[in-house]
């Protein structure tokens, strides 16, 4: 009997699913009734809730699809330099390959065999043309030189051209020759010309976008605790969300895999402009679209792995310094700086990047300023810390010591030397 009951509930929940509108369900089954209108209400209110979260992933995958539809430059690859650059060594000019350091490489290029077409140059670092040994440019930003106009300019169907830079880098350095749309020459449409890089670095905003919006929707309460910047200055008791006491959460660990995602995107495209000044950048470098996403992903698997070191750092040194009740304090609070502070520098960064900003000092200020957040965090975590503790300052000082200026002197020599 009660199996008949359950199933004639189940078929007339389901009819009032996908009947018609005006079709009514039958008011001699209250019970019925209820469970349909039950139904209907918690999908009404599932929908409302997350319209805008499907809204703004509708609107960020127009946004990528119309990136790659319209990211196609006016210019199309002709030619590949790299192969006839050469260095002067031993008295003569030899083919370069990267086998030995150098500043200076060497090429020819005939004009009149490029009608109409340009020399397209970039590099991360800035470099300096001569053209049959004349100043022509000295930059860091890309450049499309029209072949005839330098060959008009320096008088000489052949121009020798010489490219200076403090190092060479093979993958650093572009020397190209490229065209506007279809070739007449060569009787063919060319591949488009991407900036690789530059594709990476939209689709990687667009990441961490969509990442944002799915963890401020799955728990509002402690997105709000993580992304306040106030509060990372609070010193009042209350202030702090009691999430921290689960901070192994699978929420949590979203919030750890974002903050990870968005450290290495800021390091990548800083990296992309500092190869040579720092060591550290020389193994972040990449050329393709896709090399440029696996490099973010290692970088950020990295630090994701640095995340997970932390907490058994916090957790553990706080229980051998006799304060196992300031360890998710400590943590918590790192991982907000982490997210409110850079989530603010990456945006700057990204706006940067894409108006077309080359100036390495901005980039070198950007980097810099890495150290000095994570100098004056260890001031700001002593004072929120110092009235939870019945224990002495030095006590404090020495757990301070322990677990912040420590990797705080591996993170600055890893990331500046």
């Amino acid at each position: 009997m009660t199996f008949l009951v359950c199933r004639k509930v189940k078929i007339t929940v389901v009819t009032s699913l996908f009947a018609e509108g005006n079709m009514n369900i039958d008011a001699s089954h209250p019970a019925t009734n209820l469970a349909a209108f039950r139904i209907r209400a918690q999908i009404l209110i599932f929908l409302q809730h997350n319209m805008k979260v499907y809204l703004s992933l509708g609107l960020t995958a127009l946004l990528v699809v119309g990136h790659f539809f319209s990211a196609a430059q006016p210019y199309a690859l002709v030619k590949d330099l790299r192969n006839e650059w050469k260095i002067y060594d031993g008295g003569q000019y030899t083919l370069y390959h990267g086998e030995k350091k150098a500043n200076t490489i060497y090429f020819l290029v005939e004009a009149t065999a490029f009608p109409g077409m340009f020399l397209h140059m970039n590099s991360p670092a800035e470099y300096t043309l001569f053209v049959n040994g004349q100043l022509a440019i000295k930059t860091t930003q890309p450049r499309n030189l029209s072949l005839d106009s330098l060959s008009e300019r320096f008088g000489a169907p052949i121009l020798q051209m010489a490219v200076h830079q403090s190092e060479i880098h093979e993958g650093g350095l572009v020397t190209t020759v490229v065209s506007r749309g279809e070739n007449s020459v060569f009787g063919e449409m060319l591949s488009p010309h991407y900036s690789a890089f530059r594709d990476f670095a939209i689709v990687g905003i667009m990441v961490l976008i969509i990442m944002f919006i799915i963890i401020t929707q799955l728990n509002p309460k402690l997105a709000s605790d993580y992304f306040s910047i106030t509060k990372i200055f609070s010193m009042r008791e209350g202030d702090d969300g009691q999430s921290r006491s689960r901070i192994t959460s699978s929420i949590n660990i979203l919030f750890y895999a974002y903050s990870s995602l968005m450290l290495g995107y800021f390091l990548m495209i800083i990296y992309h402009f500092l190869p040579h000044e720092y060591p550290t950048a020389l193994y972040f470098q990449s050329v393709t679209f896709w090399e440029a996403m696996y490099e973010w992903l290692e970088l950020s698997l990295l630090v994701l792995l640095l995340f997970f070191v932390k907490i058994v750092m916090v957790f553990g040194l706080s229980y051998v310094f006799g304060m196992k009740e300031i360890g998710g304090v400590h943590f918590f609070n790192w991982v907000r700086l982490l997210v409110g502070v850079f989530g603010v520098l990456t945006v700057v960064l990204f706006v940067y990047f894409i108006s077309h900003g080359y100036k390495l000092g901005f980039y070198n200020f950007l980097l810099g300023t890495v150290a000095w957040v994570f100098a004056g965090w260890m001031i700001l975590i002593i004072l929120k810390l110092r009235h939870r503790l019945e224990h002495s300052m030095f006590h404090l000082f020495s757990y301070i010591c322990a677990t912040e200026l420590l990797p705080f002197l591996i993170t600055i020599k890893v990331l500046y030397y």
